[in-house]
């Protein structure tokens, strides 16, 4: 990358339970010249002297870092070229080169056998620590572009929605009918959002090329759907608290899409796929081009994507529903994302991202019961822009300016003929921010470099729903960070090989809520070179957001069936309130995590992790009512329930809100009102989650090629109670919540030219707490394959098949009723209505 001049990023042991690590030092110039170097490199770790040879070379070397770590590179010593440098100390490790340019050199674990589907850059750990060549104590979890090749979607959602680490509930495509009205899972603009440990799509932070995406819509979880998944290079997911490194949403964790930069040519690719058992066709196409010209680069990707929705009537399980009823939302997406880059000298340089997008959805509803059709149009455009001035110091110090926005626009466009009611809303979210971080060395121990990062930063945040709310804040912030070593590496000390700390703090102040320092401590502990142990601990900070604070009250009057009254009275009805609070206090969390890592030198490809993670989430904003299909029969939601509330009760309630809308079918009749449910946002009093993270991977030579397994899974025990006088109450497990179990394991064979993939995504069971009595409902277990195949070499031609849900297997059957979408008996949130989906995806490089 021509921009990485200036650029080391030095990175440590793996904590990724998904893919191999490696460390990313940038300060390159050209490899094919003869030029030498002077090189003084004693034999040592050969993690650490790669490291050291990337600076001395000042070139970009790319690496497993635990293959590295696991050995003693030879001593280099004297006036040498970089080719030769290399070779002596790569001697006596299990590494080789992969590729070079005239700017990077990749290395590879040696293989006994030729496979092109092998990524020499597996691991590259960058988001947990703003230290160069840091090791994070949080667990990472890092998916890698081959990976993503091989998982057979073409969305990044879909990715994201597959980890089991990931709730698929909230704001995304086909959630429907979980709850009625209940934000946590309401898509309302057919978005496609994170949602770690099932905590929220606003808990978890999102960033593009380590720049924060700002929130879309209502329930402003960042949407990712904008983001081209041909143009992603690997996602970096820290499922951890981390308020003390980015400040505010990073309850759950971060989530970091990097995209492609070191990319000198063209991809073109078509996609056409479609549901066997009808709707949901989707024609994707996307072109990517870049150039690199010693000091510069330039890389563009544009995506078109168009996928049909699917209706009731287009699925023999929904019989029940409305025909015309939209299940799975259609989309038109269009997005192009450009960056560059240019080094000014060689220690000024300056990048750039940026990414717009643009969707539109359109959907149908029609409830069973009522005699109306109601038609949904949503519009939204995207942006996401940032630059970065790199500059290097002396004395090893390194100083990054970051100038960057991001915001999206909704229309959403509601219309009931039966009526003649027609709506708009308009929502805005936008926000822009600057950040300086200066990191480097602040001292030389015997165990090696006291390592630190430290910045301020400024950001605005604004949200706009039409003309009845406008209102932004201010937030500065203040961070540092710390990195030291107290053993340093060795192979030759048993029980001690290495051991180094951490220390982390954030302070941070909002112009509307007040002040927050959240601090955050971890460990990483290597007591033989086959085994890491490591550990955290942190607080987390999350400030309302604009909607759950500044919200309007809104008050809907339902029939009081669809909240679980099961009486006589056809007519008799329901209020619901519903809306913003603006006595909300910011949300605080607590979270500490343990963790191992065991790659044996004997078997260089197998890596297993298990990490344990806590996070006791405080005053957590939510929606007391969980389940509003329940609301008039479980004694648990008693105190936030008005009964047989008065007609001047009832005026009351309508003379505070700020909108009063029918959808009962029947004229409004204050005597039919059997209740006022206020579920309006507030601070519960405890929400925790805790369980284990697993993974194992390994590579096989098999019949004349590579066979490569893998294997993920999450337990979680989400628990909540809403005041101090209610019991606490568990979600996991639960219909519309976070599954206590979830599992993605796999294989995949590939030669030169053929790739054969087979995926299981196993979902737990879980109980129906909303039907009385109690329900169990069963597990959901799928499996995706895909085959592809390379034409030529050179400028190879790629044919894949790929089929998502291969065995088609129907969501499992759950009794819950939803006003909306009667006759739709599952969870949205764990299951989806597609089916089985076949594509064929044909693409050709230059």
């Amino acid at each position: 990358m021509a921009q990485s001049k200036i650029r080391r990023l030095k990175t440590g042991a793996a904590l990724s339970t998904l893919i191999f690590s490696a460390a990313l030092i940038v300060a390159p110039a050209a490899w094919a010249d003869a030029k030498v170097f002077a090189f003084d490199i004693p034999a040592e770790n050969a993690a650490k002297a790669l490291n050291d040879f990337s600076v001395q070379a000042k070139v970009q070397l790319l690496f497993p870092y635990d293959v590295a770590a696991r050995s003693v590179a030879s001593a280099v010593k004297g006036d040498l070229t970089r080719e030769a440098a290399l070779a002596q100390l790569l001697l006596n490790t299990n590494l080789e080169v992969a590729s070079q340019t005239d700017t990077t050199i990749s290395l590879r674990v040696k293989e006994s056998r030729e496979t092109t589907t092998a990524d020499p850059v597996t691991e590259v750990i960058v988001t947990g620590t703003h230290i160069r060549g840091g090791n994070p104590t949080s667990p990472v979890h890092l998916i890698a572009r081959k990976d993503i090749q091989q998982s057979g979607y073409s969305q990044v959602g879909d990715l994201v929605r597959s980890l089991p680490e990931n709730f698929a509930g909230g704001q995304n495509p086909g959630v429907i009918g979980a709850g009625l009205t209940n934000s946590t899972n309401a898509n309302a603009s057919n978005a496609s959002t994170v949602n770690l440990r099932g905590l929220g799509t606003d808990a978890t932070l999102v960033l593009l090329n380590g720049h924060r995406l700002s929130a879309d819509s209502f329930f402003q979880g960042a949407d990712i759907s904008g983001i081209p998944l041909a143009a992603i290079q690997r996602m970096e997911i820290v499922p951890d608290g981390a308020s003390a490194l980015y400040g505010s949403d990073a309850v759950a964790g971060v989530v970091n899409f990097i995209l492609r930069r070191d990319f000198d040519g063209a991809e073109v690719s078509a996609r056409v796929g479609a549901a066997t058992q009808g709707g949901g066709t989707e024609r994707t196409y996307s072109a990517l081009g870049g150039l690199t010209r010693g000091d510069w680069y330039i890389l563009g990707n544009y995506e078109y994507s168009k996928q049909d929705g699917i209706t009731a009537g287009e699925r023999d399980f929904t019989a029940d529903a409305s025909p015309v009823t939209t299940l799975w939302q259609p989309q038109t997406r269009n997005s192009l994302f450009v960056s560059g880059g240019k080094d000014f000298t060689d220690k000024v340089s300056l990048t750039f991202d940026t990414l717009v997008s643009e969707r539109d959805t359109r959907t149908v509803t029609q409830a069973v019961k009522s005699s109306y059709i109601g038609y949904n149009a949503i519009y939204t455009p995207a942006y996401s822009a940032a630059a970065t001035l790199k500059i290097v110091l002396p004395h090893d110090l390194n100083l990054r300016l970051v100038a960057g926005g991001s915001g999206s626009r909704n229309k959403n466009e509601i219309e009931i003929p039966a009526y003649a009611y027609a709506y708009q809303t308009r929502y805005r979210n936008d926000g822009q921010y600057v950040e300086t971080i200066l990191d480097g060395s602040l001292a030389h121990t015997p165990a090696g470099d006291v390592k630190f990062a430290a910045g301020l930063g400024y950001r605005r945040e604004g949200f706009q729903q039409g003309a009845s709310m406008d209102v932004d804040r201010n937030v500065s912030s203040l961070f540092a960070e710390a990195l030291v070593p107290l053993i340093a590496p060795s192979a030759n000390r048993a029980g001690l090989h290495e051991f180094e700390i951490s220390v982390a703090g954030r302070a941070e102040n909002y112009s509307d809520i007040g002040s927050s320092t959240n601090p955050k401590i971890g460990i990483r502990y290597v007591p033989f070179t086959d085994l890491t142990l490591r550990g955290s601990w942190g607080t987390s900070f999350k400030a309302p957001s604009f909607s759950q604070l500044y919200g309007s009250a809104d008050l809907y009057l339902y029939p009081a069936s669809a909240v679980g009254y099961n009486g006589p009275s056809a007519d008799a009805t329901a209020m619901l309130a519903y809306g913003g609070n603006k006595d909300l206090k910011p949300e605080r969390s607590t979270s500490w995590t343990l963790g191992a890592e065991y790659m044996p030198r004997e078997i260089p490809s197998l890596k297993l992790s298990v990490t344990y993670f806590d996070i006791d989430y405080k005053d957590r904003v939510v929606q007391p009512v969980s389940y509003l299909v329940a609301a008039l029969t479980d004694p648990i939601y008693a105190p936030f329930i008005d009964t047989l509330p008065s007609a001047s009760a009832q005026a009351a309630a309508i003379t505070a809100s700020d909108s009063f809308s029918n959808y009962s079918g029947v004229p409004y009749d204050p005597a039919g009102v059997l209740a006022i449910i206020h579920d309006n946002f507030q601070n519960a009093t405890a929400q925790t989650a805790k369980g284990f993270d697993v993974s194992y991977r390994q590579s096989f030579d098999l019949g004349g090629g590579t066979l490569s397994a893998f294997a993920n899974a999450t337990t979680l025990t989400l628990k909540q109670q809403t005041i101090p006088t209610l019991p606490v109450v568990e979600l996991s497990g639960t219909i519309f919540n976070a599954p206590d179990f979830k599992a993605r394991a796999g294989m995949s064979w590939s030669e030169k030219r053929l790739i054969v993939t087979a995926i299981a995504n196993y979902v737990g069971s879980e109980t129906d707490t909303v039907v009385s009595p109690p329900q169990e409902v069963g597990s959901w277990t799928t499996v995706d394959a895909n085959v592809s195949y390379r034409f030529g070499d050179q400028h190879p031609f790629t044919v894949t098949l790929a089929a998502s849900n291969l065995f088609d297997r129907d969501p499992p059957r759950a009794l819950s009723p939803s006003i909306s979408y009667e006759g739709v008996y599952f969870d949205s949130t764990r299951s989806s209505i597609v089916g089985r989906f076949v594509s064929v995806t044909l693409s050709k490089s230059w």
